[in-house]
């Protein structure tokens, strides 16, 4: 039996263009706008009369938000800074007692505190490197 010639040109040009495209593979260094910043990570913060207490209290860097419920007997104004003087900083409009609050931003390497005022000590964030992208990740925006 002799393979018709329509048959092997195709079977041909089909391998050719798999072993071009990588069967589907993209490199990620020829994507026009590079690889996606790693996913949001929420995480959340408890303040009470006497301290913040965030969980989880160590992360990979990246984007976050902090869910913050207020559970002192005071209304509070938090702020989210690093633990050395100066740099980055992201404050909340006051969140009275029971309330509810969001912040959100892209935290580096570091510790990082998040402060509510007099008389509460704050809370701790050790931020690590940071965490991989999010291209392998589905169902985001």
């Amino acid at each position: 039996m002799h393979a018709r010639p329509s048959i092997v040109l195709l079977s041909t040009g089909v391998l050719a263009a798999c072993g071009l495209t990588g069967c589907g593979r993209v490199d990620q260094s020829e994507k026009p706008n590079g690889s996606r910043p790693p996913a949001t990570l929420q995480i959340s913060a408890a303040i009470t009369n006497r301290s913040v207490n965030i969980s989880p209290s160590e992360i990979g860097g990246g984007p976050v938000r902090v869910v913050i419920t207020n559970q002192s007997s005071k209304s509070v104004k938090a702020t989210l800074a690093p633990a050395a003087a100066g740099g980055f900083r992201t404050t909340r409009d006051r969140i009275p007692p029971g309330g509810v609050a969001a912040i959100q931003a892209t935290l580096t390497r570091g510790s990082w505190r998040l402060q509510v005022g007099q008389g509460i000590d704050s809370g701790r964030l050790k931020v690590g490197r940071e965490r991989d992208s999010s291209d392998g990740e589905l169902l985001l925006p």
